[in-house]
């Protein structure tokens, strides 16, 4: 079978990306690097090309510089993320690598804790010393690295920290924080030991106070 050209290979990376998720020119270029064990810095130029010429074509729209994203063609036109998403998909993803996670105020309305919404999003990302639109969004720098394996402990972990400090309107919110713990299928034992590791005494305090009372 004859191997793929680098932008045959480029268009079809970028076809198994959902529609609204935004991309990075760098993740792109790494992949194609990999694949053909040539030099990042020669598979760079070689997808900026490509990019553009996708986006010529209105297969891609550019967000920003090195930031793309596939937007859906609809009868009422072309359906685009809002930039607050795709703000919120950089900082929470690079690739296929989870790199941050939402938490705070935000998270516990989506939790149903509060009935509260936010007027902005809060995110506890490994990139958070990267500039954003803060009238959609709140960085914050996570207590570890994030990765897939522990996001939904940190966020959890997150949740019963901030807890004191919020406005919790729910009639049972140890029932929604052990709802949550058993959607994410998180280990107790693991969790304890990331509040141990990385929290305060209080939340630790606080988880064993949740995990008791069932």
């Amino acid at each position: 079978m004859e191997r793929l050209t680098y932008g045959e290979f480029i268009t079809n990376k970028i076809a198994d990306i959902p529609y609204g998720q935004a991309f990075q020119t760098d993740v792109i270029a790494e992949a194609m690097a990999e694949e053909y064990k040539v030099p990042v810095h020669k598979a760079k130029p070689i997808t900026n090309v490509t990019l553009k010429r996708l986006a010529d074509k209105g297969l891609i729209e550019r967000f920003q510089k090195g930031v793309y994203y596939r937007a859906r063609q609809t009868v009422f036109g072309t359906a685009r993320p809002s930039k607050e998403l795709i703000e919120a998909q950089l900082l929470t993803r690079r690739g296929d690598e989870i790199i941050g996670y939402e938490t705070g105020f935000s998270l516990m309305n989506k939790i149903g804790l509060t009935t509260l919404v936010p007027a902005k999003r809060e995110i506890a990302t490994n990139a958070y010393r990267k500039n954003v639109d803060d009238r959609f969004i709140i960085v914050r720098k996570p207590v570890v690295t994030v990765n897939a394996g522990n996001f939904r402990y940190l966020q959890f972990l997150d949740v019963i920290r901030d807890l004191p400090e919020a406005h919790v309107d729910a009639e049972n919110p140890k029932a929604l924080l052990h709802a949550f713990a058993e959607r994410n299928e998180l280990d107790t034992v693991k969790t304890l030991t990331y509040a141990r590791q990385h929290y305060p005494q209080k939340t630790l305090l606080g988880l064993v106070d949740v995990l008791v009372e069932r």
